[in-house]
């Protein structure tokens, strides 16, 4: 019996593969190559093979927060001034006392781009190319982000005992498979298609 034990959290979901430096594989929209989408300074995707790219621009909000020194009160005001958004520290008026304090730029991501976003229709959720490691098993898709989630899918589906690695913890790895691709009847079907799916990467990977 081959037994499989589980791994914690959600390591293969998109936006903790491009924020550990795991790029994901899509279908270069110009030949069709495999491409790689990494988050490094920027998000960008790439394709090796005709080396188009596109860069995909976040959208950010800005806000400036701190002790006024002449009210004493704590404040975190939107900073609009687009030339602002260069600077560490910013000049704002306290919403209070309306006082000019020189405070420190919060910048962080906007909302639209929470960590829920996440595979759809077998589409990366930023620039909406295909997956390069996918396809269907009974009109159902399959995928895999790369190489290394694809090697856990078939390690996994094709266990017979499939071991959680805590009872009180409720997300792990395969958190979000599809039931079914967790059903035994499937599991033999499934596991020919990620083979096959291995294949197309190996195959590719050895004509770069």
């Amino acid at each position: 019996m081959k037994r499989f034990f589980d791994e914690l959290g959600e390591p293969y979901s998109f936006w903790y593969s491009l924020h550990h430096g795991k790029p994901v594989l899509v279908e270069c929209p110009k030949c069709a190559s495999p491409a790689s989408i990494t988050d490094n300074e920027s998000i960008e995707m790439q394709c090796s093979h005709c080396f188009y790219s596109q860069t995909y621009q976040i959208d950010y909000d800005y806000t400036a927060s701190g002790v006024c020194t002449f009210c004493e009160r704590w404040f975190n005001e939107s900073v609009t001034d687009k030339g602002q958004h260069h600077h560490k520290n910013v000049h704002i008026r306290c919403p209070y006392c309306q006082t000019t304090n020189q405070v420190p730029l919060n910048k962080k991501t906007s909302n639209r781009y929470s960590l829920g976003f996440e595979i759809r229709d077998g589409k990366d959720p930023l620039f909406q190319l295909n997956l390069y490691l996918l396809t269907h098993y009974r009109g159902k898709l399959i995928w895999a982000l790369n190489h290394e989630h694809l090697n856990y899918l078939i390690d996994y589906i094709s266990a017979d005992l499939r071991v959680k690695p805590s009872v009180y913890i409720k997300r792990h790895a395969s958190y979000r498979l599809p039931k079914y691709m967790k059903d035994a009847k499937n599991r033999d079907g499934i596991v020919k298609a990620l083979h096959k799916l291995q294949h197309k990467y190996e195959h590719t990977h050895s004509m770069v």
